[in-house]
């Protein structure tokens, strides 16, 4: 029966938050930064007790019991992304938390900087080290490169200082190579904005925003839900450098649905 109810405790977290948040810890991170940054209830420390309150409730809401939440918040409290201060009960996210809630939750680049150039990224990892090799994929990934092939990989933000890092601490001089192939190259007969379309799969990706634009027009308030709807379509957009995105896409106008109500849409932590 325990086994069952934490089951369903973790379906209605996946359900609310399309998979992005992993418990109830992260949920209630989530409505503490929002209702906190919100600013509804102004500053200072009332306004911390009251968004603590409300944040507890939303949590609730969810069908997630108050023994749920109280677990919640004593974890994060020992895993430091939650703090008591000095001499009072009250609680507030620590810059660890803030670093919780960066990792789960993705923000949208206002300001995309481009050198105008398109890069190649390419590795020879031996099999003895394929936790490595592993690792650069995802890495690869969450720098924003797509995927040509199992071992090339193309971008249009140049990532030789972040992998030169990266090769150091993995001590895996000599396998990866990148390649600057200029503004104006191409890959065997596809041109590059061709490539770039399919490789990121673009248009797939803009036709995830149109329902969504469409959805949000439809309703009279924006909910949670259509954060998470958003933050979902967010996830797998590699937010490439808006010169190089096709005429109608349809990002940025999803972004700015939303760009008032929600303050996590926006880099965190700053």
């Amino acid at each position: 029966m325990i086994k069952e109810n934490k089951k369903n405790v973790k379906e209605i977290i996946v359900d609310f938050s399309c998979g992005l948040l992993a418990g109830t810890i992260d949920v209630f991170l989530y409505f503490l930064f929002q209702s906190f940054n919100a600013g509804k209830y102004g500053y200072g420390s009332t306004a911390m007790r009251r968004a603590v309150e409300d944040s507890i409730k939303e949590v609730e809401s969810l069908g997630i019991d108050g023994e749920g939440v109280k677990k919640a918040i004593w974890k994060a409290l020992h895993r430091n992304w939650l703090a008591k201060k000095p001499g009072k009960e009250e609680i507030e996210i620590t810059k660890e938390g803030l670093k919780r809630l960066k990792e789960i939750i993705p923000s949208y680049k206002e300001l995309r900087s481009w050198d105008g150039h398109f890069y190649l990224v390419t590795y020879d990892i031996v099999e003895e080290k394929r936790r490595e090799r592993r690792v650069l994929r995802e890495y690869l990934k969450k720098l924003g490169c797509g995927m040509l092939q199992d071992s090339v990989w193309i971008t249009p933000y140049n990532p030789k200082l972040i992998l030169k890092k990266f090769i150091q601490e993995n001590f895996l001089s000599g396998s990866i190579i990148v390649s600057d192939i200029g503004k104006d190259g191409s890959i065997g007969d596809e041109a590059l904005e061709d490539l770039v379309a399919r490789v990121y799969k673009l248009d797939e990706i803009n036709e995830r925003y149109k329902d969504f634009i469409q959805e949000c027009q439809s309703s009279k308030v924006l909910s949670n839900q259509a954060y998470f709807q958003f933050l979902s379509i967010l996830k797998d957009d590699p937010q490439l450098p808006f010169e190089i995105l096709p005429y109608n896409w349809l990002g940025d106008k999803a972004y700015r649905l939303l760009k008032g109500s929600f303050p996590l849409i926006r880099p965190i932590g700053h």
